[in-house]
């Protein structure tokens, strides 16, 4: 049934794979087998080969090697984007004049979620902005502060929310 060096399956213990070392042994119908996977790796054991399975059955068929062709190299797609945080929104808005004139345009953009009261000095900030202007002085410390109230709104623009 087996031969010595064919790979068997060693079906009571799944993942143990081994090869027959020696057949008849001791006992008729037992088979020396040396593990080379599985908890016993490396031990030999004498099994009953009832409990072993060829894993190479098809002797007689010639192998016949398939060539793939190359496939061409691809970038990783990464499908995880940054996600903002309120901390990290306020922080930004803090340090930069800059992010708080992108702010203001978001907020802009997204007027019918500020409420009613700010929209009009919003809409007037950016009309300002989109003429190529800096905000600065009072108007910016307003602008900051805006941005300070409606940073929820920000953090959801950031993260593609609204």
């Amino acid at each position: 049934m087996f031969n010595i060096g064919d790979i068997v399956e060693y079906v009571n213990e799944a993942g143990s794979t081994g090869f027959i070392s020696d057949i008849g042994g001791p006992y008729e119908g037992f088979s020396s087998v040396t593990f080379i996977s599985g908890g016993d790796i490396g031990k030999t054991y004498n099994i009953n080969n009832a409990a072993l399975r060829l894993l190479s059955e098809d002797k007689e068929e010639p192998v016949v090697e398939v060539k793939e062709e190359p496939k061409p190299v691809e970038k990783p797609v990464s499908t995880s984007k940054k996600k903002w945080t309120k901390v990290q929104i306020v922080a930004m808005i803090k340090e930069k004049p800059g992010a708080v004139e992108r702010g203001i345009l978001c907020l802009n953009k997204h007027n019918q979620r500020i409420p009613e009261k700010s929209r009009s000095y919003v809409s007037y900030w950016a009309e300002y902005i989109m003429k190529g202007k800096a905000l600065s002085g009072r108007h910016l410390f307003n602008a900051r502060r805006t941005c300070y109230f409606n940073a929820a709104v920000l953090v959801d623009a950031a993260n593609g929310v609204i």
